[in-house]
């Protein structure tokens, strides 16, 4: 059992985003309906790569859900929402704002329908303001709100950050926004809408470059794998590949420089405080290359953080997969998938001591729960038959 276990949600999320906020709730035991478009369902359905010609994308963000094909457009389509909602204790959306509204089942008629129903949107700009009716995607918000001005190299141009952040920090922010409206649900009987935005939640994750803009009242430029607080603290090359270093102090700086240089560079005066460290940066970091570029990353970490200084080597996707601390935390899951066949997912990095996620169940294939569910409803083998005939499902 999770603790999720019995709350039953309504899934209309689609691509990344909301679905990787509902596949939060179903890790942790909720019984998440997803609704599909009959003829292809998800569109990340269509996304690569491919195994057995069936998406590894959508095994990924979907696991442990059942899946109803279903025209939420016609008016008996409508009729099956409404009745599945009847009993549901959360509805999530992804869609552009004002989409389900338009359709007759946005939150004004799902409370209708339920008064305690959690509504839970997500999408790229909000419900109200001069954007609301915009679409968006993560390079269009990490654009937008200013991360990819201060991510990159001051000499280079604004970067995007590499995996879709946009998407996956806006789920997770969805997922915290539907656990807390349902602890108020358990004390007040009463649901709620939730309304959280890609832009919002990008922005949140820049408080420190915007407190140091408004406090210095100045343009926060790029660094790139600089920190602006302390240095050393960088990408290093060494004989086999990269490391990252953070000296973070002084003492730290005394360490560095009796393991890498044999004190060579500790008499540097410009080199002598953090403050001068900072101001030659770029000159300390040639210095530091050349003293490591005979050096093991193994080598270097282990002599490092053996003294206490952060070092890490950079890993490949592949050297991560097989990082044996990921491995023992479960954060490396392997499921056999209808799909295809079998796929390593991320596990769920959030450990409760009384109620771990349970990651055991694949992704459904293309309708596959649509009979299951509407059972569960109430609805006739011949009713099912006949909406199968109007194409409704």
């Amino acid at each position: 059992m999770g603790i999720f276990d019995g709350v039953k949600v309504i899934d209309f999320t689609h691509a990344y985003a909301g679905p990787f906020a509902t596949l939060n709730l179903a890790d942790f035991g909720a019984d998440v309906i997803k609704i599909e478009r009959r003829d292809t369902g998800d569109v990340s359905r269509g996304w690569g790569p491919f195994k057995n010609d069936y998406s590894g994308y959508y095994s990924s963000f979907n696991r442990g859900k059942r899946s109803i094909t279903l025209d939420f457009r016609s008016e008996e389509g409508q009729k099956v929402i409404f009745d599945l909602v009847k009993d549901a204790d959360i509805v999530c959306s992804n869609f552009k704002a004002g989409t389900l509204d338009k359709y007759g089942i946005g939150y004004d008629k799902m409370k209708e329908i339920k008064p305690d129903i959690i509504y839970a949107a997500i999408s790229g700009f909000g419900e109200t303001g001069v954007l609301s009716s915009f679409a968006a995607y993560d390079n269009v918000v990490q654009a937008i709100s200013g991360l990819m001005d201060v991510t990159g190299f001051q000499s280079g141009d604004p970067t995007k950050i590499g995996p879709a952040i946009g998407d996956s920090f806006t789920g997770l922010l969805l997922f915290m926004g539907i656990a807390t409206a349902y602890y108020h649900k358990l004390k007040t009987g009463k649901g709620q809408k939730i309304d959280v935005t890609m832009l919002g939640s990008l922005l949140m994750m820049l408080d420190n470059p915007i407190m140091a803009s408004s406090v210095k009242e100045e343009k926060v430029t790029r660094i790139g794998n600089m920190n602006p607080h302390y240095s050393p603290c960088d990408i290093f090359k060494v004989k086999d590949g990269y490391v990252t270093i953070a000296v973070k102090n002084q003492k730290m700086w005394d360490s560095f420089c009796s393991i890498v240089s044999d004190n060579e560079i500790l008499s540097d005066k410009r080199f002598e405080t953090n403050e001068e460290r900072l101001k030659n940066s770029m000159v300390l970091k040639e210095i530091i290359d050349n003293l490591l570029q005979d050096k093991t990353k193994e080598e270097i970490e282990e002599k490092l953080t053996g003294a206490g200084i952060p070092c890490a080597p950079v890993m490949n996707i592949k050297e991560a997969f097989d990082n044996e601390q990921l491995i023992e935390r479960d954060m490396i899951v392997e499921l056999a998938d209808p799909g295809t066949g079998s796929i390593k997912v991320v596990g769920n990095p959030i450990k409760l001591s009384r109620d771990l996620p349970v990651i055991s169940k694949p992704s459904p294939l293309l309708g596959h729960h649509t009979d299951e569910i509407l059972k569960e409803i109430g609805y006739e083998k011949g009713k099912i038959s006949e909406l199968k005939e109007q194409n409704i499902i």
